[in-house]
């Protein structure tokens, strides 16, 4: 495994002392006086040793500092050994597996616990089109659409693995258009999306450029799931009082206004809160800590899905807390749109 190692800083330049105390002239007897040489070598061995004395703290401060330095070993691998490839990236403690397809993040662990979740029905060996977990990309639709499948193309696709192997825990997927994506959506583009790992947190940026020389239109989202001991002890918590709230299990979904900043979940979920991003959401887990969302950039809206009583999926083992943006994005031609979301465990 290759290793990222934080090289100590510049030593300090040590100060040699450029004066010395005269010594006092004596008149030697003829038969004590030493030679020119001898009292040459005295002088030189004083000079040294007064040298050295000076060097000597600030050796051993030099050596302080350096124990004090944390030592960070950092790699990115790719895995083609199954069905699927994937790229597994590492620092220090933490590790993350991000499949070709879909460019899903299927796991994240800081120090051995698992903070990605993943459906009891997940297949990883090809049997399905795509990923049930992880952190899938919806795109260019979120939810259901007419020409477009739900929750888009992008998620039942290989991307590529532009970056090679390196030694900097971080990689960088792609997706471009195709004659098969263009039958549905008929624009030229690039998604491209990076995933690091960083001091223990996941950082995650989705990019979208309009490649086309027309205005294109999309919606996206990243359907997080996240690994709970209890989806009945867990607790979301966020700027959510005040906010528009859909329950899209009603039909037609009535907007109301939000009224606290916890959710609790004890039925099946699958809500908007409208305008929540970019801020933090945290999910509270009593037995495995804090985790920290934070959502930035484009994403806008916040989405809670949970299959709450169907244990063929494992509903107590997740919940999905998403970044949407349910609003058409309408992209210029040339332009792009960027969006991220940052994963940081804390206890």
């Amino acid at each position: 495994m290759a290793a990222f190692v934080l090289a100590p800083g510049p030593r300090p330049a040590h100060h040699v002392p450029t004066h010395y105390a005269q010594v006092p002239k004596a008149t030697p007897s003829p038969a004590t006086a030493p030679s020119t040489c001898a009292l040459r070598a005295a002088l030189v061995g004083s000079l040294v040793a007064t040298a050295a004395s000076a060097r000597a703290p600030k050796k051993l401060k030099t050596r302080s500092a350096r124990a004090s330095r944390v030592v960070r070993h950092a790699s990115t691998k790719l895995d083609d050994s199954g069905a699927w490839s994937f790229v597994h990236l590492k620092n220090g403690d933490s590790e993350a597996k991000v499949y070709l397809r879909g460019a899903n993040v299927t796991s994240f662990k800081v120090g051995g616990v698992e903070w990605i979740g993943l459906r009891a029905d997940c297949k990883l060996d090809g049997s399905k089109a795509n990923i049930s977990g992880g952190l899938p990309i919806c795109f260019p639709q979120f939810g259901p659409g007419e020409v477009i499948p739900q929750h888009g193309f992008a998620r039942n696709m290989d991307w590529t693995f532009v970056e090679g192997e390196s030694s900097d825990g971080k990689c960088v997927l792609e997706l471009v258009d195709s004659e098969e994506t263009k039958k549905v959506w008929p624009f030229e583009f690039r998604c491209t999306y990076t995933v690091e790992l960083t001091d223990g947190e996941l950082a995650t940026t989705m990019k979208v450029e309009n490649l086309s020389e027309s205005e294109c239109t999309f919606t996206t989202g990243i359907h997080s799931y996240f690994a709970t001991s209890d989806i009945d002890k867990l607790g979301i918590v966020g700027k959510f009082k005040g906010c528009t709230y859909e329950d899209r299990t009603k039909n037609p979904p009535t907007p109301v206004d939000y009224d606290k900043d916890e959710i609790k979940i004890a039925e099946f979920r699958d809500e908007i809160y409208k305008k929540v991003w970019p801020s933090t959401v945290t999910l509270q887990d009593p037995e495995k800590g804090d985790l920290d969302i934070i959502s930035d950039g484009g994403w806008r809206d916040l989405v809670v899905w949970n299959p709450y009583g169907d244990d063929k999926m494992g509903y107590k083992t997740f919940v999905c807390v998403e970044s949407v943006e349910c609003d058409p994005i309408s992209l210029a031609a040339g332009s792009s749109w960027e969006a991220t979301v940052n994963v940081v465990p804390r206890k």
